[in-house]
């Protein structure tokens, strides 16, 4: 493989002079890889870190970095197009509108994105005053939806918007999740409708501190008799009932669409493929630096190929075939 070594805003690497490069250089695949994560207090650094640890140890030869992702799934994606990264985490939900031109993508050519794998699930989820009890129960009442423009605000409406709830008979506040909370637990508004990882105690915590949980505020299922048409309309999301056994609510429904890694198309297959081998040769040793993933409905093997509404890369499809896991999402080519 031909050397080359990236330089972005996030990570600087030691270039090399242009003058000694091959004029070949950029068609081959690269021995120094990057993978974009998020800001470096949360998982998706980690992640991306711990990724490059093992397959920097397990593939001579090869190095992957882990590094700081600005913008999150929207920058990683925007990076990956741009050659500025080689892969990084991402909301299914952004890599989609991406392949569509929608909202933040509407300028530039998203297809070399293509997913490698798919990793954990995210959870949208209503809190709301106890007198709500379904989604449609959130019409002509004050719901919090994320900052404008953010993404948070664009999941939320259309979610909602599948179970007829919009702007016409609700009133959306644009704020973000820390003023959300904040108004929620004060009293301010009726509601949040954001979502985040399964079990994140971090996000709802000031909440129910401020108002006991099944006594002031309570989780929000979608309503049972629009489910079935609203999945069944928008193939991004699906009905997770693994509910919040952390906060007591085992049986809670709710909406949830995936996460995962996505990866440059334009890497070759034979070497997508031997990193995909590799990362899963040694997933114990992975589990063991983000246990989070150890837990039904999270990243394995198994669920590496979930997602069915965007392309994969041909060298991990090779794997996920190879492995006899491929063929329990998708039909066989």
């Amino acid at each position: 493989m031909k050397r080359r070594t990236f330089v972005t805003a996030l990570a600087a690497a030691s270039a090399i002079p242009a003058l000694a490069r091959s004029p070949f250089a950029l068609a081959a695949d690269p021995d120094v890889i990057t993978l974009s994560g998020a800001g470096p207090q949360g998982r998706w650094f980690k992640e991306a870190s711990l990724f490059g640890k093992v397959l920097s140890q397990k593939m001579p030869g090869l190095t992957v970095n882990g590094v700081i992702g600005k913008g999150v799934s929207v920058g990683n994606i925007k990076r990956i197009a741009a050659g500025k990264v080689e892969g990084g985490r991402f909301y299914l939900f952004d890599l989609e509108n991406a392949y569509a031109n929608k909202h933040q993508f509407e300028k530039g050519d998203y297809k070399n994105v293509v997913v490698w794998m798919k990793l954990g699930t995210h959870l949208f989820r209503v809190i709301a005053d106890k007198d709500i009890k379904t989604f449609s129960d959130l019409k002509g009442r004050t719901v919090a939806v994320g900052v404008k423009g953010s993404g948070d605000d664009l999941l939320a409406i259309r979610i909602l918007g599948g179970y007829g709830i919009n702007e016409g008979n609700t009133k959306f506040q644009y704020v973000g999740r820390k003023d959300g909370q904040d108004a929620l637990a004060n009293g301010q508004i009726d509601a949040i409708a954001f979502a985040y990882a399964r079990n994140n105690q971090g996000h709802l915590g000031p909440i129910f501190a401020a108002r006991k949980l099944g006594e002031d505020v309570e989780f929000v299922p979608p309503d049972d008799d629009k489910n079935e048409a609203f999945l069944a309309s928008d193939k991004l999301f699906f009905l997770d009932t693994l509910g919040e056994p952390d906060f007591g609510r085992p049986d809670l429904k709710g909406v949830a669409f995936y996460q995962g890694m996505a990866i440059n198309k334009s890497l070759s297959e034979d070497l997508v493929y031997k990193m995909t081998r590799t990362l899963y040769e040694n997933w114990p040793e992975v589990l063991l630096s983000a246990p989070w993933w150890d837990a039904p409905g999270e990243a394995s093997l198994e669920s590496a190929p979930a997602i069915t509404t965007v392309p994969y890369h041909p060298g991990a499809v090779r794997y996920y075939k190879e492995m006899g896991v491929w063929s329990k999402y998708h039909h066989p080519a």
